[in-house]
């Protein structure tokens, strides 16, 4: 298996799985014609693409599916109260052919296995998931408040883990946001901070994952090299074993450029 996040912000998110001849898009955040340039950038073609995947309704996950799937004629994957939702929000733009899942119900797109479970997140129904393929397994998890112990569980046994770390507490206080949207993103069912990230490295992450790509980060309120020492000496803190490679395991995403390949 072999995953690119082509872009990951609160301006727009974007994840390339690939196994086979399998591609396979998790959300879709930006405009078309810009995903199709992020996919150039990495050697990749659009018009390769098997399916697309929707976490929840927020635009910055789904703002280019419609023309993206279309154009391309591909399926399209996500809940049946995601749609409802971005119906409302977006009367008169149609998806493209649309096949809807539920969290514990599997699917299988080509060569991957999805494994979906709900996530706390202020969206109608936010999905993550398990990605299976060849005795690979990766868990893709973004755009929650926390990580309750139900989503720590079903990250045990990841070879990789995507994983939110939208913000740093302390930036975000002192930021430019008004205090409405303060108290929204550090909620339960906001975004998940550098702090919650770190803890769940130090306390529940079972030490098996050889990557950990650090996605969402904040543009105003978190740093790439904030988040990343958090992480690491989150995995340091966890004795010599982790410590010795905690640097080689933490990887981060950007939000104007994709990230590296993680190859498993």
């Amino acid at each position: 298996m072999r995953i690119n996040v082509l872009g990951s912000s609160s301006a727009g998110n974007s994840t390339l799985v690939v196994a086979g001849s399998t591609r396979v898009l998790i959300d879709v955040g930006f405009s078309a014609r810009e995903t199709r340039r992020r996919l150039a950038a990495i050697g990749e073609e659009a018009s390769q693409l098997s399916a697309i995947i929707i976490t929840h309704e927020h635009s910055d996950h789904i703002r280019g599916v419609p023309v993206l799937a279309r154009s391309l004629g591909i399926p399209v994957f996500m809940s049946r109260r995601t749609l409802e939702a971005w119906n409302a929000l977006k009367s008169g733009e149609t998806m493209a052919t649309r096949h809807f899942i539920a969290a514990e119900e599997s699917f299988q797109i080509g060569d991957l296995t999805f494994h979906p479970f709900a996530v706390p997140h202020d969206a109608v129904e936010t999905l993550a998931f398990n990605i299976e393929a060849r005795g690979v397994k990766v868990g893709f998890v973004t755009d929650l408040g926390y990580i309750p112990q139900m989503v720590a569980q079903r990250l045990k046994g990841a070879d990789a883990i995507i994983l939110e770390a939208n913000h740093d507490l302390e930036m975000l206080r002192l930021g430019p946001y008004p205090w409405a949207v303060k108290q929204r993103v550090m909620s339960r069912h906001g975004h998940l901070s550098n702090e919650e990230m770190a803890r769940f490295l130090r306390e529940d992450f079972d030490g098996r994952a050889e990557y950990i790509m650090l996605i969402h980060l904040s543009q105003q309120n978190n740093h790439p090299e904030i988040a990343r020492l958090a992480a690491v000496e989150a995995l340091t803190s966890r004795g010599p074993l982790l410590a010795r490679d905690a640097e080689r395991r933490v990887r981060i995403s950007y939000p104007d450029r994709p990230s590296e390949w993680i190859e498993l």
